[in-house]
């Protein structure tokens, strides 16, 4: 049924598609069209999701996202999926991966309905119970779980309802036939009252469990058998009922008056008549997911909107056919669809101006370079490659510039940037400036012919005196408007020497002074035309230099401060001293890369960046950030399309359009719930909860998961941690999860806070745990110490008719000493034996790849003699061939001697590393790429993505190489065919991490104590061993103990394995001296 409705929406969609293409060809009017607030965050299969149909979603007291599938249970936290299916032979398992419905009960326990039996998840163990009708469930199909005000469950199926009897943990069948007419139950809902309504196949009851009545609402209303249809979703709604059917569309019931309200499908804009899904938000809105897009419903009113799917549009819905909706604690609304989830805010209030390919009131790109607000209130528009749009907002429409121009035409549609000074528009292009005279309506054009010293201008600012300055790919440019005379200005460039002329951008403060960006390595400029002198900042790795070298906007605020944003932050700098306070994600910047500033009626910056857009809050010195969910065009934006409208509205633009907003009308997130723990792992094992653990000494690396639940904008959410036992300071994590490793002995308390992308600090979350110290060094055994000591000086002093008792106690104690000695030697008589089994197979391994390459070398020398002493000789060809194989076997034998004499060097302290200064980043990349012919002739997937794009360290660059090479080799080696190979980078604070993970054949638990160790060797799950010497890992291991660094991995069998490098940024000074 599903497929043939999704069929038939498909077959709707494209006809409407083409009639509105035949519609809008005999159209000319263009009316300006800003889209709808709403942006859809779209989460599906290919972001983790366990299966496309969500007909199901709950937000959990403690977060977490779940989404019932038809193949399985999804619970989300942000960063990632953890899936619930039933697994045949496992007790611990959901009954069934077809989910219809979800609800969470006063206990803490996630109830599942599927279409065979019910789950019950103990959401604090995990533990699974699973109910059928053995459980004295009427019917295996569950329909709907509700939970009552006073707690009780209950089940409705496609034949009875049932309530949960928790001392027996059993159903019971309740309002049998003989009370409820209709059995086939498909909605349930709780009125303020305490009444429960049914909506059935046939009707809709009400009934009362504390008075055990049941009464059909057709027998209330007359009318309500005219419907004659499927009540197939329930929603109380107050004082009303609201009843979305299968085909006859949606009503509104009075409980009060009885009065049935019909919800006019035919004049709305609800496109269909089978309702799915009804939800209420906070504002009083209805939420209607039907099998042809979400409805938006204003009751109050009377006002529709549909949002639907469209092909071309990323940010749309997912898909047109909605199963549920909810919205979670913070006010975003999540929707289950056919394909996926969305999730969206609800309340945007920022304009979106983008292509739609259906119709013809829109811009003509979504790449924006530019814009302009003239003093008609226009907004002219710069596009990548489709010239100029004008925006009329007054009037609701847009324009290209050609209708416009009286025969001229733009030098080029690639635009840079715009501006303009009363009644001149300036236009920076591929090809020269361009500008357009609103009275003649004429286009003129300056290029290198008329004296500027390139055609690519990059941008354009009109300064009071009367000239424009002209930056470009080649230097800067002035053009006196009135004698229209260009001027060359690079010999003020020419007077630092740089070679970077690729002009940014231009700024003229309120004293007169000029300031200069430059877009590669030449930092800011400051000119002063009243001395002829000028002052350069760039950044040198000084405290107070210019953040970064790319200089991208400049602005000056009402305190005459100047802020310069740049693509490593931003900076504010003192005029007294010359010094830059700069301002990175490290403070809650949304992104480092800065491509505008805008400045609103209270001072506050407004920023545009790759991740969104940043306000800083200049009183309270905090960010608050945007991104797409709130209604951004995208979270990239572009240089030159930023500005403030006369309005006192700001504008942005991207790569996706543009936006418009009032900057008072934008509220900070004030929602900000506590920090959860996700996760928790113990020497690599996973464990239920620390709080209030106790260790052994030797459980002392412990990995922390964590995550907060707000969705909004999971990505600028920074988290915090100290580590009470261990240091007090606060840390900032740039992950949701960390490693504590080689804590010693004590008791610790671990707290986690967040920061949201309002600036505000979550409430802390902690718990505390001990680690025992070694049993030697306990309470107990100092006890026996003090207490053996005070026994050896009574038997001293005692009498010697006790000499002879006290001879015989020590000898007692000597023999069990000594069986204690003998059972010690036993044992390391074993791990000897073991060890020496272990060398046995290393040793024949090492000679079975000695032997293969000399194998080969000897058969070539034979070949090459018997062809060269035949009559024909050895052709050139061939002997370049053997040659070549020769050449590879005797390189294959040196590596592995020298792998062999390189181990032996360090584990003898004879081995020496060249300490310098590295980007590590540089390093990881250039050498996973070197192996990614290799990796991908296994057919292997090879993934670098460093999360960083440059860290400097101290460190022997070819031997971290040759970890890598070592790392990614053994990760090809134990992945099969078809899998997959991440390498990664990460900058803690003063560490770096390396990751090298597979999906291959995974590591069993018991074996990764011993992964590095010389004589050890991987078995996969064949139990056989995989060939090659074994080396490559206890080298990497060796140079990386050099480094002052540690190693690790993690590992799952069949899923992969995970090797951990972390690497200390600087090298104690002594260590690099003795290096």
């Amino acid at each position: 049924m599903i497929i043939i409705n999704k069929l038939k929406n498909t077959i709707l969609k494209i006809s409407v598609i083409f009639f509105i293409l035949n519609l809008f060809t005999s159209i000319s009017v263009v009316k300006a069209e800003a889209y709808s607030n709403i942006v859809f965050k779209n989460i599906t299969i290919e972001d983790g999701l366990v299966q496309a149909t969500v007909e199901c979603m709950i937000q959990d007291s403690r977060g977490y996202m779940w989404f019932g599938t038809n193949d399985g249970l999804s619970r989300y936290n942000g960063h990632e999926f953890e899936v619930y299916r039933n697994e045949i032979g496992v007790d611990n398992s959901i009954v069934n991966n077809y989910i219809v419905c979800m609800n969470e009960d006063r206990d803490g326990n996630l109830w599942i309905g599927t279409i065979d039996g019910a789950s019950k998840i103990n959401l604090s163990t995990n533990e699974i119970t699973n109910y059928k009708n053995s459980s004295g469930l009427s019917n295996n199909n569950i329909t709907e779980i509700l939970v009552t005000k006073d707690g009780e469950i209950l089940l409705a199926t496609i034949d009875g309802l049932n309530i949960y009897d928790k001392t027996n943990d059993r159903f019971t069948r309740i309002f049998n036939n003989e009370y409820l007419k209709d059995q086939e139950i498909y909605s349930l809902d709780e009125d303020s009252d305490g009444d429960i309504w049914l909506g059935s196949s046939k009707n809709l009851t009400k009934i009362n469990l504390k008075n055990n009545t049941c009464e059909d609402f057709s027998d209330i209303n007359k009318e309500y058998e005219k419907i004659n249809d499927c009540a197939y979703k329930v929603l109380c709604d107050d004082k009303y009922i609201w009843v979305g059917t299968v085909s006859n569309g949606l009503y509104k019931i009075n409980i009060e008056t009885s009065e049935i309200e019909t919800i006019n499908i035919s004049n709305s804009k609800i496109s269909s008549n089978n309702i799915h899904t009804i939800m209420k938000d906070k504002n009083g809105i209805m939420w209607i997911g039907t099998d042809s897009g979400l409805v938006k419903y204003d009751s109050k009113n009377y006002e529709y909107n549909t949002y639907v799917n469209k092909a071309y549009d990323k940010y749309s819905l997912v898909d047109d056919y909605v199963y549920s909706v909810i919205q979670d604690r913070s006010g975003l609304i999540w929707v289950g669809t056919y394909a996926g989830v969305s999730m969206f805010e609800p309340e945007n209030k920022i304009e979106h101006y983008k292509v739609d390919p259906l119709s013809h009131s829109s811009i003509n790109e979504n790449l924006i370079h530019g814009i302009y607000e003239d003093d008609d209130g226009l907004i002219w528009i710069g596009t990548n490659t489709k010239g100029v749009n004008i925006l009329d907002r007054k009037n609701e429409n847009i324009y290209d510039i050609s209708e416009f121009t009286n025969g001229t035409a733009l030098s080029s549609n690639s635009i840079n940037d715009i501006s303009g000074h009363a009644n001149k528009i300036f236009i920076a292009t591929n090809n020269g400036l361009n500008i357009y005279d609103k009275n003649t309506r004429k286009i003129s054009v300056y290029n290198e012919k008329q004296g500027l010293n390139a055609k690519k201008i990059r941008n354009i600012t009109y300064d009071d005196s009367g000239v424009l300055w002209i930056g470009t790919t080649n230097g800067i440019n002035i053009l006196n408007l009135e004698t229209d005379e260009i001027t060359d200005l690079n010999y003020i460039l020419d007077k630092y020497s740089l070679d970077d002329r690729y002009s940014e951008c231009i700024f003229k403060d309120s004293e007169g002074f000029y300031w200069l960006g430059s877009f590669l390595n030449g930092g800011l400029i400051k000119i002063d035309p009243y001395n002829n002198t000028a002052i350069q900042y760039k950044h040198e790795g000084k405290d107070g230099d210019l953040s970064n070298n790319t200089v991208r906007t400049i602005i000056e605020d009402d305190e005459k401060n100047i802020w310069v944003g740049t693509s490593g932050g931003l900076n504010k700098l003192d005029k007294e001293t010359g010094k830059f306070k700069t301002y990175t994600t490290s403070d809650g910047l949304a992104n480092n890369n800065i491509y505008g500033i805008v400045i609103d009626g209270t001072g506050n910056l407004w920023m545009s960046t790759n991740l969104g857009i940043s306000k800083l809050d200049r009183e309270k010195d905090r960010f608050f950030n945007l991104n797409i969910t709130d209604g951004l065009q995208s979270n990239e934006f572009n240089g030159h399309s930023y500005g403030k409208l006369k309005s006192g509205e700001l504008i942005f633009g991207g790569i996706n359009g543009l936006n418009i907003f009032n900057p008072d009308e934008i509220l900070n997130n004030m929602y900000i719930p506590r920090v959860e723990f996700d996760r928790f792992r113990v020497n690599g094992r996973t464990i239920d909860t620390l709080q209030d653990a106790k260790l052994n000494f030797n459980e002392n690396t412990i990995g922390i998961k964590f995550f907060l639940p707000d969705y909004k904008n999971i990505k600028n959410i920074q988290y915090y941690y100290s580590l009470e036992g261990a240091g007090n300071d606060w840390s900032l994590v740039n992950t949701n999860e960390l490693v504590l490793s080689n804590l010693g002995s004590g008791t610790y308390i671990f707290r986690v806070k967040a920061r949201n992308s309002s600036g505000i600090f979550s409430e802390e979350s902690s718990f505390k745990f001990t680690i025992k110290p070694p049993f030697w060094r306990s309470a107990e055994f100092i006890l026996i110490y003090i207490l053996i000591g005070v026994s050896l000086v009574v038997l001293i002093v005692k009498s010697k008719n006790t000499k002879m008792r006290l001879l015989d106690d020590m000898v007692s104690k000597r023999t069990r000493e000594l069986s204690d000695e003998m059972e010690k030697n036993t044992e390391l008589l074993n791990k000897i034996i073991n060890l020496e089994k272990r060398k046995n197979a290393y040793l024949v391994n090492i000679s079975h790849d000695l032997r293969t390459p000399l194998n080969v070398l000897s058969s070539i020398h034979q070949l090459i003699n018997q062809l060269n002493k035949s009559e024909s000789g050895i052709e050139r060809e061939k002997l370049d061939y053997y040659m070549n194989i020769f050449g590879k076997n005797v390189d294959r034998l040196l590596k592995l001697i020298n792998d062999l004499i390189d181990s032996s060097k360090i584990e003898h302290g004879n081995y020496h590393i060249n300490i310098g200064k590295h980007n590590i980043v540089y390093i990881v990349e250039d050498t996973a790429l070197s192996l990614k012919d290799y990796v991908e002739s296994k057919n292997i997937e090879l993934i670098i993505d460093p999360e960083v794009e440059e860290c400097f360290i101290e460190c022997d660059s070819n031997e971290i190489e040759r970890c890598i090479i070592n790392l990614v080799n053994n990760a090809a080696k134990f992945t099969d065919e078809g899998g997959r190979i991440l390498v990664s980078v990460v900058e803690l604070e003063n560490e770096v991490k390396i990751m090298v993970s597979d999906t291959g054949i995974g590591i069993d638990e018991k074996h990764l104590e011993t992964v590095f160790d010389r004589f050890n060797q991987v078995i996969d799950s064949n139990k056989e061993t995989k060939g090659g010497s074994g080396l490559g890992l206890t080298i990497t291991k060796l140079i990386v103990g050099l480094h002052n660094g540690r190693i690790f991995a993690e590992s799952e069998i069949n899923v992969g394995s995970k090797f951990i490098i972390i690497l200390p940024k600087k090298q104690p000074k002594e260590k690099v001296e003795k290096i």
